[in-house]
């Protein structure tokens, strides 16, 4: 009967029979004086001890008993003998057998971890390359356009990350590569990374030498830089207090006047913002609050360069000028989704204006739209070019307004004009729609004056308003488009293709396919 000796080996309890720990005990003295002069030593010598625990440990999954020497010899033959990578320190290592010393390693299996030594975020790509033997660069270009175009690449990284273990040790970044954990493999992994801190060391040495002797090149340019701190820190104070100058005119006076126009931006606010909790004190407040934080950075900004003063009173002043932003962020964002929320529905009223009869040609022409007081200003608008809107003291009177022609089975022409608006729901928008107020009208000669602007009232707010107006003729009959009208047509079929502001100024015949000039 042999008597068992339990060790403790990489974290792991062990028994082995007495001539199996011998054997073992004299392998672990060899690699101690191969690695005598060798720089980290003892981690080599842990990574070993590891790796041998980790031999073990399959080998007693495979058939649970007492380590033998038969498994000490595997364990050996898979790491392989200091002899076999230059002579010792000192003294003959122990070797069952030559033959087995040197038997080519049989681990080779790759591993997939996530390598930190060459980690952008994780180094969850870093470890797919070493497990497929393919360049990082490819891996993190999939995984970038996986979540750009999916969303997908994101999440399954995020779990990659926390699934994946980290390479560590020598042995499980060798695993990692492919490489069989042997002795030599583990020695020289390990004496690479104290190389790379080394070279760290130096390349901090090197760079502190070259800032010494640019110390002087330094204080010239300092200086310098200092002169051109304070002239920004000049112009940065200005231009804050003409911001906040800008903020209190626009609150407390009469608003920011729009450029080559009539009308203030308090003025103009009243016809966009919505009714209730949501007016114009609401939106001034939210705008003062986003623009404190900028405000307040350029205030300190300009102190600092100016005076060089900074501490925590500055840096807390900062941080709370920036929450107030925020929050003013998030009131503009409430406000924009409520503004948003009034025109999620369509509503209209369609009304229709007399004709005469017997009139066969007839003249479209537009009118003016008289209106008593009030004042106006103008919006690029994309159809009409330029949008004039003229504000009283309850009505909006807005060029909004889109004319039409199209032939009909009937044997009487029609006119019709269509109010259309948008509510928060399809009520309030034909509430809306009917509170559109507009002029058309046609005499006994075959005149039509359509107006020029259509109006509601300031209480119902700017929601999509508009009016389409369309002239239904039979077929045979001709109409005649002033040049005035030009700007409002909109759409408008004929067989010669003309554009709609090329239609005005011209006689037109109505066919079966719509219009066709009549010369």
């Amino acid at each position: 009967m042999k008597k068992t000796i339990d060790i403790n080996l990489g974290g792991m309890l062990f028994h082995l029979d007495e001539d199996a720990y011998a054997m073992l005990s004299s392998y672990l003295e060899a690699l101690r004086r191969h690695l005598a002069a060798t720089e980290g030593r003892e981690e080599v010598l842990s990574d070993i001890e590891a790796r041998i625990a980790e031999l073990f440990s399959q080998y007693a999954a495979a058939s649970p008993k007492v380590v033998t020497v038969f498994n000490v010899q595997a364990a050996m033959s898979t790491l392989g003998q200091p002899q076999d990578f230059g002579p010792e320190a000192g003294g003959e290592p122990v070797s069952e057998s030559s033959e087995e010393s040197s038997a080519e390693p049989k681990d080779r299996r790759r591993r997939l971890y996530r390598d930190a030594d060459d980690k952008v975020i994780g180094g969850v790509c870093a470890g797919f390359a070493n497990y497929f033997s393919i360049d990082v660069v490819v891996v993190r270009i999939v995984f970038l356009v996986l979540g750009l175009f999916t969303g997908f690449g994101f999440i399954l990284y995020l779990i990659l990350w926390a699934a994946t273990p980290k390479a560590v040790t020598p042995a499980e970044r060798l695993a990692m590569k492919g490489k069989p954990a042997t002795f030599e493999n583990i020695r020289q992994t390990v004496e690479e990374e104290f190389r790379n801190v080394e070279s760290k060391i130096n390349n901090a040495e090197s760079r502190r030498k070259v800032r010494n002797a640019s110390k002087s090149v330094g204080d010239f340019i300092a200086s310098l830089v200092q002169g051109l701190a304070r002239f920004f820190g000049m112009v940065f104070l200005v231009f804050a207090l003409l911001l906040g100058a800008g903020i209190l005119i626009a609150v407390f006076g009469n608003g920011i006047l729009q450029e080559d126009a009539k009308v203030s931006m308090t003025e103009l606010l009243s016809i966009f913002l919505p009714a209730g909790g949501f007016g114009k004190a609401y939106f001034w407040t939210a705008t003062v609050l986003v623009l404190i934080g900028p405000l307040v950075a350029l205030l300190l900004l300009a102190l600092r360069l100016l005076f060089r003063q900074q501490g925590l009173v500055q840096r807390g002043l900062l941080g709370a000028a920036l929450i107030l932003s925020v929050g003013g962020i998030v009131m503009m964002a409430l406000l924009g989704a409520r503004i948003g929320s009034e025109f999620r529905e369509e509503g209209s009223v369609v009304h229709s204006v007399l004709l005469p009869e017997q009139v066969q040609t007839w003249n479209l022409a537009m009118e003016s739209t008289a209106v008593k007081g009030g004042v106006e200003f103008n919006f690029n608008d994309d159809d009409l070019d330029e949008s004039s809107w003229i504000l009283t003291d309850d009505r909006v009177y807005y060029e909004g307004i889109e004319i039409d022609l199209r032939p009909t089975v009937r044997d009487k022409p029609s006119l019709e004009w269509t109010a259309e608006a948008q509510g928060g729901s399809r009520r309030a928008a034909r509430e809306r729609a009917g509170g559109i107020d507009f002029q058309a009208r046609a005499d006994s000669t075959g005149q039509i004056f359509v107006g020029d602007l259509l109006n509601y009232s300031k209480a119902d707010r700017f929601r999509g308003q508009k009016v389409q107006l369309t002239l239904y003729l039979p077929i045979g009959q001709r109409v005649y488009l002033q040049p005035n009208t030009s700007a409002y047509l909109k759409d408008v079929t004929n067989s010669s293709d003309a554009w709609d502001e090329d239609m005005a100024g011209r006689m037109w015949l109505m066919t079966e396919q719509g219009l066709a000039e009549f010369k």
